[in-house]
């Protein structure tokens, strides 16, 4: 919530009284955010330190409701502040940085200055009980596959037709199709099939240089969900994601208890396999190729006392292949996850996480503290770890602070990281840049209105 804000204004509607286009239009709302961004990270030894500066921002307009439609348009822009030179490579391991340029466009390392882009441009329907919501263009999503991820200067954004469902108190639908993605760390919106292949696409199952995104054709994401809540406070959800000519991943989550529940446990399983076709289900060409059965386990125990809880999680991701989702549309869903890192293009994974967390010290202030271990498969093993990542322990401090009274709206994060190789690895300078045996440092301020 520090770093991203969701409005749903107007809240007035045409259909329970009279009035004109032209007064649906004046009496629409204009919402905001401004973001200064300081990223940092120190590698150990030879290899070169990055930093980055920005200030951006999105701008947009929420018109009311006409009929139960509204229309809905925002646009960002970036601006560098002071950065590393990012057309340089590091002269020892001749790596780029890897999270400081994700604060301007990826797809161009010289281009930090004057960045623009279309941020939402859409419809959205209401239906008079409220019940029924379509939304249709460049839109926010926030799933377990599809999400915001928003940790740079824009989330990642999607294009397609949304829809929700809310049968009654207890059941929840939704899904849609999408078609177009804007990565967060770019400026520009791709074909899904093309947005494979904006981030680092590492090594296919051969271990040759994964060039699969240059092949995919793909119509889209196809994606549904089904959400029930017990009145005992037991949840169970279900997830489908079809990539169509790609893969198809299914989810099944079931929680016990809530966020404030003095005890809580939850778990989820994970399943993909390819739906790829000819060509691109060959080793060679395919995101997943044919043969792949993977499985991955993920479960978390909470206990809440007042202000303080704790969360223990694990993660097994087995040997029947190789979790993939792109990541440029969405961090995992594994409840050890912890920010600036991933498990996906990993098998043969386990991973252990504890987070501290302290809330309401004074109103508004968050503390959490994060510990982790994720032992991995060899780097040297293509089939079970796509990027080369060394096992690996991680510690994140995280403080959120969001202003009260006269500097409402306003807020504050600072991030910090410490990532340390786990065991006696051989690593050289290469296998480690950014990887591993690094602080990672982020301060973030922003303004929502």
């Amino acid at each position: 919530m520090a770093q991203h804000e969701e409005h749903d204004l107007p809240h007035r509607d045409s259909l329970k009284q009279d009035s004109r286009s032209i007064d649906i239009m004046h009496r629409g709302r204009l919402t905001g955010r401004f973001r200064q961004y300081s990223m940092a990270t120190v590698n150990d030894g030879a290899p070169q330190d990055f930093y980055a500066v920005a200030f951006g921002g999105v701008m947009g307009y929420t018109s009311e409701r006409w009929h139960g439609v509204r229309f809905r348009m925002a646009a960002g822009f970036t601006f560098d502040l002071s950065s590393t030179t990012f057309a340089d490579p590091d002269p020892v391991t001749g790596q780029f940085s890897r999270y400081e340029l994700g604060l301007f466009d990826v797809t161009d390392p010289e281009r930090v200055e004057d960045l623009s882009y279309l941020h939402e441009f859409q419809l959205d329907h209401l239906s008079r009980n409220g019940r029924h919501r379509t939304v249709f263009g460049k839109q926010e999503l926030n799933t377990p596959f599809l999400n915001p991820q928003d940790g740079r200067m824009h989330p990642t954004l999607f294009e397609g037709l949304w829809h929700r469902t809310r049968l009654n108190d207890r059941t929840e639908l939704q899904g849609g199709w999408i078609y177009r993605v804007a990565p967060r760390g770019t400026s520009k919106w791709y074909h899904v099939d093309e947005s494979t292949q904006i981030y680092p696409t590492g090594r296919n199952i051969l271990g040759n240089p994964s060039y699969d995104g240059d092949h995919q054709r793909s119509l889209g994401v196809f994606a549904a969900s089904a959400k029930y809540r017990s009145q005992g406070k037991v949840s169970v959800t279900v997830w489908d994601v079809m990539v169509e000519n790609m893969f198809n991943t299914a989810m099944a989550q079931v929680e016990a208890g809530d966020k404030e529940s003095p005890w809580s446990v939850s778990g989820m399983a994970v399943h993909q396999t390819t739906v790829a076709r000819g060509r691109l289900a060959e080793p060679e060409f395919a995101y997943m190729p044919n043969g792949e059965d993977v499985q991955a386990y993920s479960a978390r125990l909470r206990q809440v006392l007042g202000r303080f809880r704790w969360q223990a999680n694990y993660t097994r991701i087995t040997r029947h292949g190789r979790y993939l989702m792109p990541r440029e549309w969405g961090r995992d869903p594994f409840f050890t996850f912890l920010p600036r890192e991933r498990n996906e293009g990993l098998g043969d994974v386990h991973a252990t996480t504890l987070n501290l967390i302290l809330r309401d010290l004074r109103p508004g202030l968050r503390i959490e503290m994060d510990g982790g271990a994720y032992w991995l498969p060899p780097i040297s093993d293509a089939r079970m770890n796509k990027y080369a990542m060394p096992s690996y322990a991680q510690y994140v401090l995280n403080t959120q602070y969001q202003f009260q009274g006269g500097w409402k709206g306003a807020a504050i994060q600072l991030l910090y990281l410490y990532k340390m190789p786990l065991f006696d690895q051989d690593l050289n300078e290469r296998q480690a840049i950014n990887k591993v045996d690094m602080h990672h440092v982020n301060l973030i301020f922003n303004y929502a209105f």
